[in-house]
């Protein structure tokens, strides 16, 4: 290791640790949590029915206790995996037909309609015809997996075609080889925006998970989960699993922000 990489990786933890921020990226975002947990408070106060809209501590209070219920971990487990599933075959289809779009135009202007009906359809729509042709475990994959697509290929479409084009040309000019120009010049340009594409709709893909789920009455998934405690009108129970919802969105979002700070220290 060099001493000016050291250097560098020092300045970088200096960033991290100074005190603008700290208030930009903690102190500010408790705040905003805090104002949003006064106004439930308030408002929960002045409705003063718990089977409309409990306590923040009520809702609290049933969601650690969500912790020791063994179906809690089968329900999460499923979600994250028909979720996980979904988007990683999103991922995978998005990253070759966008590439194949930008660089073989007449593929590009065959996928361009087919992307824009996939967009415009209602997300509902979608779930029920699902529902209708496919199994409860399968129709919220498949739902998930129509959502999460076009916008994955049109966010890595944007990617690809945001290169520098002075650094492409020059590849073309040294005629660097192919393999080195994807691996070399793509994939490093592209990851910023590639990455914060993944971290803002693997949480959309949670969303509509769960929400299939409940119209597909998907067994041992959240969604389910969250109908049983509509059905039983506990609705602290049900804001107990929303905020669980709430919380592996921010993980799932906070893991694609690890992997991209990794990915931008190897760069």
């Amino acid at each position: 290791m060099t001493v000016s990489t050291m250097s560098d990786k020092a300045k970088t933890l200096r960033k991290l640790f100074t005190d603008k921020h700290i208030i930009g990226n903690v102190v500010y975002p408790v705040i905003g949590i805090g104002v949003v947990l006064l106004f439930w408070y308030l408002l929960s106060v002045i409705v003063g029915i718990e089977m409309i809209l409990p306590s923040p501590a009520r809702a609290f209070e049933e969601f650690f206790a969500l912790f020791s219920e063994s179906d809690f971990w089968t329900a999460v487990s499923g979600t994250m995996l028909r979720t996980l599933t979904a988007f990683g075959i999103a991922f995978a289809l998005a990253a070759v037909t966008s590439t194949l779009s930008v660089f073989v135009e007449p593929v590009g202007r065959i996928l361009s309609p087919i992307i824009t009906i996939l967009r415009s359809i209602p997300t509902m729509s979608i779930i029920l015809i699902a529902i209708i042709a496919f199994k409860p475990t399968e129709s919220p994959i498949l739902v998930t997996f129509l959502i999460s697509y076009p916008l994955l290929h049109a966010s890595f479409s944007h990617a690809i075609t945001n290169v520098d084009p002075f650094i492409v040309n020059m590849s073309k000019v040294f005629k660097v080889p192919v393999y080195k120009r994807i691996f070399k010049m793509y994939i490093p340009a592209m990851l910023p925006e590639v990455l914060t594409a993944v971290g803002s709709n693997i949480s959309l893909a949670l969303k509509v998970m769960i929400a299939s789920e409940v119209l597909a009455q998907t067994f041992e998934s959240m969604g389910v989960a969250m109908q049983i405690q509509r059905i039983y009108l506990n609705t602290a129970g049900l804001m107990g699993w929303t905020i669980a919802a709430i919380v592996l969105s921010f993980l799932l979002e906070i893991a694609v922000k690890l992997i991209a700070l990794v990915f931008v220290r190897r760069k």
